[in-house]
């Protein structure tokens, strides 16, 4: 497979998750200015539940059906143990939550919260199907519709919850009704994306008898689904241990802690953002990476993965560095007000490790090292867990932020240490200090924009935001030409980089 159908292949799919993503990080601007950062507390402690259906239904069920069909069209038969199977666990799922929803709001420290975990279950009633329904596509190489269903689910999901946030300011909701309903409208989105597919779906009545291979599809959905969850589980932590701790440790009124997490919760839009550009790129490199391990051209194989090891610290480091210079000019002009911004700017640089972590799961799935990637899951997941019980207890909300950064770090570093066993990696010496020097340029160029363009209001602040945003992709941009951080075969990966090798040809000649 060339480089070139590779992402010929995905360009839908990435193109539909761009749009996902962004929508995704968007409402919840709104949501937060209407609701308050009390608002989007409620929403963010139960949204990573909608969430873990969201990974399985978008990417870990439709990949691992993927996979262990290998080109081969799945007919009724298959298609219809799969749906059954997962709707009975998805219906387990959603019977232990119901039942469960009172005990685990009391965790959280918050037991109004039960009303919306009992609507995040139900999600769970959709989730298989889905997932199913998308796989049987995408193994049909028919990308177009499982991307549409992708747009509907978001719209339809934005689209009530743009309705709530109006009945909020009219009917004088609680932050925990219109919570509830925000949350029922993931479920809303996940059955409006499902009746889409089904009315496409025509199985084949395929005389040869296919098994489900259930071992090799339950190890591909959990592998699959660890490197999407990665921020998700993260924040799992976060909303059954940050408001305990602050109330208990730090001696703080419910009401600041809720809304102290608030202000926290506002970095995931943020963090989203900072992240597109490497979940797209972890899902065009497998096919390719794949191809060359069957062929045995290792030496491409090899090329394959310093380039992607390379443009994904480019990107995530550009990404983390500028939206932590950019970080109080976000903060006003998006949730009108700059509080905890030190806390919000550690947080930015889970940007740079959940990039490389999903990068190195990546590039371990195609070695079959599940053992290590599930090793350094639990490792990271039990130290966050630790330290933000420790570091929120001595620290407060800035300990959140500080055990975040440093148990994706433990985890990228295990990680690390297998990837060199796996892969030739090259020197990079140069490359880091080459890159350190790009993004102190960035970093200078948007400060001396803010220095020279002040801003009061949130609408002139959103003028020197986009103006500082533009002079700092350039800045970094120009820097990686005129020092040739990255080569002309790493160019040839990225968006528009076949515009760039003439240029550095010509600076070369």
């Amino acid at each position: 497979m060339s480089t070139k159908s590779a992402f010929n292949g995905v360009i839908v799919l990435t193109l539909a998750l761009i749009i996902v993503k962004i929508l995704s990080a968007l409402y919840r601007v709104p949501y937060q200015n209407i609701l308050g950062d009390d608002g989007l507390y409620a929403y963010q402690q139960i949204y990573p539940i909608v969430a873990l259906g969201v990974v399985l239904a978008s990417n870990a069920v439709p990949s691992a059906l993927t996979q262990m069909l290998e080109g081969e069209e799945a007919n009724r038969s298959l298609i219809r143990k799969l749906i059954v199977t997962l709707q009975m666990v998805g219906v387990l799922c959603c019977v232990i939550l119901l039942i469960g929803a009172q005990w685990i709001a009391q965790i959280m420290g918050d037991i109004a919260l039960a009303p919306m975990i009992r609507a995040a279950s139900v999600a769970f009633l959709v989730v298989g199907m889905l997932g199913v329904l998308r796989g049987y596509f995408q193994a049909k190489f028919d990308m177009n519709k499982p991307a549409f269903s992708q747009v509907i689910e978001q719209m339809i999901r934005v689209g009530i919850i743009g309705i709530v946030i109006v009945l909020f300011t009219q009917h004088h909701l609680s932050i925990y009704q219109a919570g509830l309903w925000a949350i029922l409208a993931s479920t809303l989105g996940f059955i409006g994306a499902t009746v889409f597919l089904w009315w496409f779906v025509k199985l084949p009545s395929i005389p040869v008898q296919q098994t489900v291979q259930w071992r090799q599809f339950v190890i591909a959905t959990v592998i699959f689904a660890l490197s999407q969850l990665i921020v998700i589980l993260w924040q799992v932590v976060d909303s059954f241990t940050i408001i305990n701790v602050l109330q208990h440790w730090q001696h703080l009124s419910f009401n600041r802690a809720i809304t102290q997490k608030g202000i926290y919760d506002r970095g995931s839009s943020f963090i989203q953002m900072g992240l597109i550009v490497t979940t797209t790129f972890c899902f065009v490199l497998i096919p390719l990476l794949t191809e060359t391990r069957k062929a045995g051209q290792y030496q491409q194989m090899n090329s394959y993965a310093n380039a992607s090891l390379k443009i994904t610290i480019v990107i995530s480091c550009a990404s983390a560095i500028g939206l932590m210079n950019l970080l109080p000019m976000l903060n006003h002009v998006f949730f009108k007000s700059n509080e905890l911004t030190v806390t919000l700017s550690i947080y930015m640089l889970t940007v740079i490790f959940v990039s490389l972590i999903m990068m190195y799961i990546a590039l371990l799935e195609v070695q079959h090292q599940y053992r290590a990637i599930l090793i350094g899951f639990s490792m990271g997941l039990v130290i966050k867990a630790f330290l933000n019980w420790l570091l929120i207890s001595h620290f407060g909300i800035v300990g959140a932020s500080i055990a975040t950064v440093c148990a994706l770090l433990v985890f990228a570093i295990y990680l690390h240490r297998h990837i060199r066993q796996a892969y030739r990696l090259y020197a990079l010496r140069k490359f880091y200090f080459k890159l350190v020097v790009a993004l102190l340029v960035m970093t200078a160029s948007v400060q001396l924009t803010h220095y020279l363009i002040p801003s009061i209001s949130r609408i002139g602040g959103l003028i020197e935001l986009a103006i500082s945003a533009m002079i700092g992709v350039v800045s970094i941009v120009l820097m990686l030409v005129w020092m040739h951080i990255l080569d002309e075969e790493e160019w040839v990966h990225l968006p528009f980089g076949d515009k760039i090798i003439p240029i550095m040809k010509r600076r070369s000649s």
